[in-house]
């Protein structure tokens, strides 16, 4: 059979349709079977030239490679033996320029879209017959595009790729000096090298430089300018960052910078919206994902923080993202130097130094900044900087009701404004300049409704209008810190304003009724810090948030932190009428109950009143206990969350600390339920403090 009869023979049996028109199953039964069988003699023929070295096998193979452009030659082909020939063939070396190329023409087209032929390859490891082609810097544009055909979509080909180090000799060609002479296939170069990434072991078996190289062509004429190229060379450069010797080797090799620039020009440089092709922008978006996890694993890194100190270029370039006006870059800014910021020493250097506070105070304030990244991302990075006590001052006018507090009302952004008022707690807390800020009225004027109002008027509302846990967690926790404050630092009047006393009604129960600051008998006289705090708990219904606190179960350290506060406020009259409203809320009363017997309540807390009451013990007032639990020398303690095993008696002691506090102050004006209840549960208090103290 003579080359024209194979051409021939190829044409009249072929489908002679597109690759997009062909529909194997529209074909008669047996039809793949009858073409693998008309190559048979083919076969033959080439079998025969390649024995004889001769140059008519130039010629079959040109044709075959020709017919192997119809899908319909491509199984029969494998099938006929054909394939297995050639592939034997090019792993040979001599053979001529032409030969070489149309078989590799027939492989890849053989094995396109075709598993039963890329399995040939893979059973017997063969693919390195493609893979050796890459030496010869001529055969590139047929090389390269075959062997993306053998593995697009095809993992144990993927698989073996990596393992035959085929990224490394990739590497080797982009990074290459006569790159120039193929630069039009460096795009399939990206796509093999994203196949091959995805595979086990490919990080260790990579070469050293493949993430340099990538971003040196990325960051350069002609990838950089164009989207796609840029594209495919950065997305496959962050691929291999989600490893961490990758990453750890660009940060100690001091590559970064390499990395920072195609982030820049990812994000500032490519708009989206300006690019006509739409599956161009949705990969733009794609990329800048990919970026910014890139980012933020690598400004998580350990090794980062060693080598990037807040005065490196480095730094200095996320400081000047967030200075700047691409939302973008400012979100990844925070993004990084948050990560940057998990010590106190760097936090202190971003606050004190560096004064990267006063761009975010500017952009929270800014109403027209809503998007929910970037809102997300200053929020959580002034998090890391307010934990430091040193900065806390410095970052008080975040909390200017245009600021933060202005996020409290964000209810389309609930992760927003749970970063919002966590931020708001870790100023607050054990800061009496901030608590003077959040409690400063809306409104100077005293005729405004504003007056009023004040910040924790939002925290409150927050807390009562939303459905997420952890929201009204860190609301509440924000409430009781502020509450510590009140009740440790003195004098208030730097604190809280001095309000017009007002008539303000209080909820009152079927089993109880709390005392308000107009039951205290005259011989109490008020001090100024006394009436400052009545008058603002009078103007802020706190209780519901703080019983919260104490009731919830999943965070026993929280609950512990909250029978603190609450046994420090219920040392002032003010504290302890706030703290008896509390105790109204279901289950609170439960709650007291169990941490300072151990024993679970039953019903509502007014069902108990009653039985305590039909005892005999609860019978009668019994005067002298105070002075019960005054020989304990009881002081509320903040429980050390590193010593869980004491946190039960810690609990119990600052929970008997509350109920001895009640009855000191508000005695006279206690329903009898509650006031029977109350000295059962200080008598049985006292007897297990003591208990526990003899154990010890």
């Amino acid at each position: 059979m003579t080359p024209e009869q194979l051409e021939i023979l190829l044409q009249q049996y072929g489908s002679n349709v597109s690759q997009d028109d062909y529909d194997e199953a529209s074909e008669p039964v047996g039809v793949r079977e009858d073409r693998a069988a008309r190559l048979a003699p083919v076969l033959r023929i080439c079998q025969e030239a390649w024995a004889s070295r001769s140059d008519e096998l130039d010629l079959l193979a040109q044709k075959l490679g020709d017919g192997s452009r119809d899908v319909a030659w491509r199984v029969p082909l494998g099938q006929s033996g054909i394939l297995d020939l050639f592939l034997e063939i090019l792993a040979e070396d001599g053979l001529s320029q032409g030969l070489k190329v149309h078989s590799l023409r027939l492989i890849g087209n053989s094995c396109a879209d075709t598993d039963e032929n890329r399995g040939r390859l893979v059973a017997d490891n063969r693919l390195n017959s493609v893979i050796r082609q890459l030496s010869d810097e001529s055969l590139i544009p047929f090389t390269i595009p075959v062997l993306y055909n053998i593995m697009v979509d095809y993992e144990p080909a993927q698989k073996l790729g990596s393992q035959s180090q085929l990224s490394g000799k990739l590497i080797g060609l982009l990074s290459s000096p006569i790159l120039s002479k193929y630069v039009a296939f460096v795009p399939y170069f990206c796509k093999i090298l994203a196949l091959l990434v995805s595979q086990e072991g490919e990080p260790a078996a990579a070469d050293p430089a493949t993430v340099v190289t990538l971003l040196k062509l990325a960051n350069n004429p002609p990838f950089k300018e164009d989207a796609d190229d840029f594209m495919a060379l950065t997305g496959v450069a962050a691929a291999y960052l989600a490893s961490e010797a990758f990453q750890s080797r660009i940060i100690s090799d001091n590559q970064m910078g390499l990395f920072m620039d195609a982030f820049t020009h990812a994000h500032a440089n490519i708009d989206p919206q300006q690019l006509e092709d739409q599956d161009t922008a949705a990969q733009v978006k794609q990329l800048r994902t990919a970026l910014i996890t890139t980012l933020a694993d690598l400004s998580a890194n350990d090794a980062f923080s060693k080598h990037y100190q807040l005065s490196s270029p480095i730094s200095q370039i996320l400081l000047s993202w967030i200075r700047g006006s691409t939302p973008l870059l400012q979100a990844a800014g925070c993004l990084a130097l948050g990560n940057l910021a998990r010590s106190d020493e760097v936090s202190l250097g971003l606050v004190q130094r560096e004064q990267v506070h006063i761009p975010l105070i500017q952009l929270l304030s800014n109403s027209e900044t809503t998007d929910s990244q970037l809102l997300h991302s200053a929020l959580s990075f002034l998090k890391n900087l307010a934990i430091p006590a040193q900065n806390k001052p410095s970052l008080g006018d975040l909390l200017s009701p245009t600021c933060v507090p202005r996020i409290y009302s964000m209810d389309t952004l609930p992760q927003v404004q749970f970063a919002a008022v966590s931020l708001t707690r870790l100023l607050l807390v054990n800061c009496p300049q901030n608590v003077r800020r959040i409690c400063t009225p809306l409104s100077a004027d005293p005729a405004s409704p504003n007056h009023e109002r004040t910040s924790v008027s939002g925290i409150v509302s927050l807390f009562d209008r939303s459905d997420a846990e952890p929201t009204r967690l860190e609301a509440s926790r924000a409430i009781a810190a502020l509450c510590r404050v009140l009740h440790s630092a003195t004098p208030l009047s730097d604190i809280l304003p001095d309000w017009e006393e007002a008539n303000f009604s209080m909820p009152d129960d079927a089993a109880a009724k709390a005392p308000s600051e107009g039951d205290q008998p005259s011989q109490f006289l008020r001090s100024d810090d006394e009436k400052r705090r009545g008058q603002f708990y009078q103007r802020h219904a706190i209780d519901k948030a703080l019983a919260f606190l104490v009731t919830q179960q999943k965070w026993p350290t929280l609950r512990s932190e909250a029978w603190f506060v609450l046994a420090l406020m219920s040392r002032s009259r003010d504290g302890a009428a706030l703290i008896i409203n509390l105790l109204l809320v279901f289950p609170s009363m439960n709650v007291l109950m169990e941490t300072i017997t151990g024993r679970k309540g039953q019903g509502d807390g007014a069902d108990d009143t009653m039985q305590l009451q039909a005892s005999p013990s609860a019978a009668s007032v019994e005067p002298g206990l105070s002075a019960l639990t005054a020989g304990l020398q009881l002081e509320p303690q903040q429980v050390d969350p590193k010593q869980q095993a004491s946190m039960a008696k810690i609990d119990r002691e600052n929970a008997l600390i509350l109920c001895t506090e009640l009855l000191r102050n508000w005695e006279d004006a206690l329903p009898p339920l509650r006031l029977s209840l109350l000295q059962d549960l200080i008598k049985e208090g006292t007897e297990l403090v003591a208990a526990d103290r003899a154990k010890a």
